[in-house]
């Protein structure tokens, strides 16, 4: 299944990753400075559900599995090796020996079963993403088995069929986490990764130190300093001057300038990832179609795009739809030429006027556009905010810290009204299956006004459901592929998303800095079965 899914990524792969020079003696020790463009909210890899938590977290903690960096395929990390029943409705995995947390407790199946159980029994973002397991069943020590979901009528067991990409999430230590408690526990984070966890100053830094019994590899680094700097600007002055050795972004217009540096390459790779505007479905205006088709037409997003990346960097592309163009099933062309909205201010003018005229827009309310506080989606919040009141709405942008953003969006649904924003500009990184663009950003179940953790719009639509589900059930991939289709054209034709842009992974990195290469998965890898980061000293 997934060595067609990989197939095209492999290929695009090659183009955006640059060789390394010829063999050095590898130099032990340092401390590495990473740069990260939003403030750190969780460390928990149970609840954290941002791609700059996992920078940190995914050095603390080891993963059940993890994915082959020019493949894409599922390879052993914790689990040793595994195996699927005849109708992939179960999966047993059998844990390495020998693996211990920073505080010596030894990981076991029972840490493996605690990790995921505790997921699915509990409120958080990431439940959604496991809404297809059931229950993980120690079986013994070192083995434990994983049973997929299915349709709650029957309570039959189903095959899950992006498999196990979804396995990828790191290991807690069962009795530490009981005894310390969630809050703290997220503070103070005890895995069995590469590094342990030494401090957190908010707003500040991270710092992480080298775990010296790690079971895997002998860990090159001595140190990590993790830094937010949400102005890109900033981080791109501190990456000059070496205050810091890889930033996990470049302002797209000084991306020429960098490249011509000798004591900074500037690493690509084309991104799983998509970036998009969002209505609150929730309440009017935004839950009309042609108030959403008029806020599309007000302004170009293709012209957006191309003035806040600046096309001859190439950090970005345009988007047209929520799976990325390197996946199967994205209907790139599709989606392009035959749904996607072209600036016309005339059009949009008749029906905002229109709309005001039924009662169904007030435009003497504000329509507030909100987005992190990282430079591009500021930008690009402005951009809307200008062009809507060029068409006689009163319009504001909401720059929002990172960890408040994020607070302020998933409040929506604890509340059986909605979200109180207006318009909204989120990005999301996935794994390599449409499962992951799809399923999780437009999943409601069978309440319109009630999101599901991650579907931030509200929208509810019961094809798109059931569409997103047979998807996950369906192990023939040309089938799956169809399934893909079909949803997307439904979901963008109803203009839930405007689709901004895909992100090309784009990383600034000191020459000092060896076996790095950006991730298309939006992660940090620095020690892994493929990876040892070190620095000349």
């Amino acid at each position: 299944m997934k060595k067609v899914s990989v197939l095209a990524l492999v290929v695009v792969f090659a183009l955006g990753f640059g060789l390394m020079a010829g063999a050095q003696e590898v130099d032990k020790g340092g401390t590495l400075t990473i740069a990260s463009g939003q403030n750190f909210k969780d460390l928990n890899p149970m609840v954290l559900n941002a791609v700059y938590d996992d920078y940190v977290a995914n050095q603390i903690f080891d993963e059940l599995v993890t994915l082959d960096p020019e493949t894409l395929e599922p390879k052993p990390y914790v689990a040793k090796d595994w195996e699927y029943n005849e109708d992939k409705t179960e999966i047993t995995f059998y844990i390495k020996e020998g693996i211990e947390f920073h505080n010596g407790e030894k990981l076991t199946a029972e840490d493996v079963a605690f990790t995921f159980n505790w997921i699915i029994n509990n409120d958080t973002p990431n439940k959604s993403e496991f809404s297809w397991l059931r229950k993980v069943e120690v079986l013994d020590e070192y083995t434990c088995k994983f049973f997929v979901d299915g349709d709650p009528k029957t309570e039959e067991l189903e095959p899950y069929a992006p498999g196990l990409v979804a396995e990828t999430f790191g290991i807690i230590p069962k009795d530490t986490f009981q005894e310390m408690g969630r809050e703290e526990f997220n503070q103070n984070p005890v895995g069995s990764g590469p590094f342990e966890f030494v401090e957190w100053k908010k707003g500040d830094h991270i710092t992480l130190e080298k775990n010296e019994d790690y079971w895997l590899k002998d860990v090159n680094l001595d140190k990590i300093i993790f830094r937010p700097i949400p102005k890109v600007s900033t981080m791109m002055l501190e990456l000059q001057k070496g205050g810091v050795d890889i930033t996990d972004t470049m302002e797209p217009v000084q991306v020429p300038k960098f490249r011509d540096m000798d004591d900074v390459n500037v690493m690509q790779t084309p991104g799983l990832n998509y970036f998009y505007l969002a209505f609150n479905m929730s309440r009017a205006p935004y839950k009309n179609r042609q108030f959403r088709k008029a806020v599309y037409m007000s302004f170009s997003m293709t012209d957006a795009i191309d003035s806040i990346f600046n096309s001859t960097a190439k950090t970005a592309e345009r988007a047209y739809g929520a799976i990325p163009p390197a996946l199967w099933g994205s209907d790139r062309d599709y989606l392009k030429n035959e749904v996607a909205l072209e600036e016309n201010d005339e059009k949009a003018a008749e029906l905002f006027e229109s709309l005001d005229e039924q009662g169904v827009l007030d435009k003497d309310k504000t329509i507030t556009v909100y987005s992190p506080p990282d430079d591009n989606r500021k930008r690009l919040a402005t951009i809307i905010v200008t062009n809507l009141r060029d068409h006689g709405l009163k319009a504001e942008t909401q720059p929002l810290e990172w960890g408040a953003y994020l607070d302020l969006l998933y409040r929506g649904n604890e509340d059986p009204l909605g979200s109180e924003v207006d318009l909204f500009i989120l990005g999301w990184s996935g794994s390599p299956d449409p499962n992951s663009f799809t399923y999780y950003l437009f999943e409601t179940k069978d309440n319109a006004t009630l999101g599901a953790a991650n579907n931030m719009s509200f929208f509810y639509d019961p094809l798109v459901q059931d569409r997103a589900i047979e998807a996950q059930i369906t192990m023939d991939q040309k089938k799956r592929q169809e399934l893909y289709v079909e949803l997307q054209r439904r979901v963008m034709s109803e203009y839930v998303h405007i689709p901004a842009y895909h992100q090309i992974e784009t990383r600034g990195v000191n020459s000092r800095v060896h076996d790095y290469e950006p991730d298309p998965l939006s992660t940090m890898p620095l020690v892994n079965p493929f990876r040892n980061v070190w620095i000349e000293q």
